[in-house]
């Protein structure tokens, strides 16, 4: 487990915002995939329904810190 980690800290900062891997990993000036492992690594992250963001599709990169 990381000991520090941005993204979580970034989405922490972010309460009840559902943000892209796009915006996160441009607004923290990191690599894509290092954001994605970020993401991965933390279990205070989770993955939002497309359904919640008013999406069609089945798949998409957004993500929102969970309060547990």
């Amino acid at each position: 487990m990381v000991e520090v980690n941005e993204v979580e800290e970034y989405l922490k900062k972010n309460t009840n915002k559902m943000i892209a891997v796009n915006n996160i990993y441009r607004d923290l000036s990191m690599k894509r995939r290092k954001a994605l492992w970020l993401i991965n690594q933390s279990p205070n992250i989770r993955k939002v329904k497309p359904l919640e963001v008013g999406s069609g599709k089945h798949h998409v990169h957004v993500y929102t810190y969970n309060k547990t």
